[in-house]
């Protein structure tokens, strides 16, 4: 049996756990929760406790990226430890480029259909939950894979200037990726929605700004088929701001190749989107966010923007 078996747990809990995994990391783990690292080597520990000083700095800024990092950060420290033998400090090109081919189709033991809580809450303790799993899929999407590079490029950066490793080689990695350089990139386009359906929503939902937005993002994608990567934040640079929404001219203005192309609203649309921009205030600078996040600053992931979609459906469907 593949040794890797034995070791497949979540190494992070939530933010908010931070402080107390690092105190018990600096413990070696030998009193109170997450006792199924106490197996670690002192290598590992001190691998794992420079993470976790860097998750916090991350968590500091946003929650929502804490989580992005989280995920990313632990596979690759899983992966060197359990699948190559090796730590943070063995970092470089060649070993990247097998991690990354690995992150394309990992194995099925490290992977899982649904969503498993890291660790569960049993006698006041935290225990591993033995059905998480770190990939949630068997193949990694066009989105996930350009969020994994951005995130590496972040972390290797800190571990250079912690003299760690000696250089960052993410950024050749990313520059040469075959998949993310793709020149026909893949584009999420949904079947239309029935417009009577949009109108029962918006009389339903115009008072409540989230719902509100849902509907507006629903609309974008399945009525005016728009991309929904326009409207992530894997889409660098180019995520939609309020100022892109014109309601004098009756537009939405979205990046295509580069440049920003004025998309005329529908009636609902139009409906929809006053409605929305009413709900959000006027006191909001016009570099905000299209879509607010409920905690948290910036723009949302593609499959964020799919959560919002898919429950949306449900709930007017």
């Amino acid at each position: 049996m593949e040794k890797t078996c034995v070791m497949i747990k979540p190494l992070f809990d939530t933010f908010a756990q931070l402080p107390y995994q690092i105190d018990y990391a600096q413990h070696h783990f030998n009193v109170g929760n997450y006792t199924h690292l106490s197996r670690l080597t002192q290598a590992q520990l001190d691998d794992l406790t420079f993470c976790l000083k860097y998750l916090q700095k991350v968590g500091i800024k946003s929650e929502n990226s804490f989580n992005r990092f989280r995920n990313e950060i632990e596979k690759l420290l899983l992966w060197l430890w359990f699948k190559h033998n090796c730590g943070l400090a063995s970092i470089n090109k060649e070993l990247l480029t097998t991690y990354t081919v690995f992150c394309q189709s990992p194995d099925a033991t490290w992977c899982t259909l649904q969503h498993n809580a890291r660790f569960k809450l049993r006698n006041g303790e935290r225990h591993v939950n033995e059905n998480w799993r770190p990939f949630k899929s068997a193949v990694m999407s066009y989105e996930s894979r350009a969020s994994m590079f951005t995130v590496l490029n972040h972390f290797c950066d800190a571990l250079t200037q912690a003299a760690i490793i000696k250089d960052n080689p993410i950024k050749t990695l990313r520059k040469n990726d075959v998949i993310l350089n793709k020149k026909n990139k893949p584009v999420t386009r949904s079947k239309a929605i029935d417009e009577s359906m949009l109108r029962d929503a918006f009389a339903r939902y115009k008072n409540d700004i989230h719902k509100m937005r849902n509907l507006f993002l629903l609309y974008l994608v399945k009525k005016a088929q728009l991309p929904l990567q326009a409207f992530s934040q894997q889409n660098a640079g180019s995520a939609p701001l309020l100022a892109h929404l014109d309601l004098t001219e009756q537009v939405l203005y979205v990046f295509d190749n580069n440049q920003l192309t004025p998309h005329r609203l529908c009636e609902i649309g139009l409906q929809i989107a006053t409605c929305y921009k009413q709900l959000r205030g006027s006191a909001l600078t016009q570099d905000a966010p299209l879509l607010h996040r409920e905690r948290g600053n910036g723009s949302y992931e593609v499959r964020q923007l799919r959560r919002l979609i898919t429950a949306m459906e449900k709930e007017i469907s």
